[in-house]
């Protein structure tokens, strides 16, 4: 067992890929060297730093671009409800004014037919003074004989 995979079976708990091997051949090659020189693990070992970095970088870069898609399906739904809200929110207002304002003219009527009872109850009371003195014989008031 060479430097090489030891660091794999430390580092990862397995054994070479054969890609891995294969690259490994190739740099070993390029550097001519062997596949046990330290260097050249050292190379692989910034080889999958770099590769799992730029996954994980474009994991990030997906879940960005999800979220930022999901917000903004979020704001479109948000001023929908905000604008349906405004115009029943407008349309109750104008519910309870119109409420109020018939409140109002209930009350105005009831004042004015109790006013109205009253001084036809007071007519009523006079016209009845009036005919029980015509009955009686009394001198009206107001008439001198």
């Amino acid at each position: 067992m060479n430097n090489l995979e030891r660091f794999y079976r430390t580092v990862h708990g397995r054994e070479l890929l054969p890609w891995e091997r294969q690259l490994a051949v190739r740099v070993a090659a390029a550097l001519n060297t062997t596949t046990d020189d330290d260097f050249v693990v050292h190379l692989l070992l910034l080889y999958n730093a770099t590769h799992v970095i730029s996954e994980m970088h474009n994991e990030l870069v997906a879940a960005r671009d999800a979220l930022s898609q999901g917000n903004r399906e979020l704001v479109h739904d948000l001023s929908i409800e905000v604008r349906r809200n405004t115009r029943t929110i407008y349309v109750l207002l104008g519910v309870v004014v119109a409420s109020v304002l018939g409140s109002v003219w209930i009350l105005l009527s009831l004042a004015s037919l109790s006013h109205q009872y009253t001084v036809g109850e007071a007519r009523f009371a006079a016209a009845l003074e009036a005919c029980e003195r015509r009955v009686t014989g009394a001198p009206q008031q107001g008439l001198a004989r």
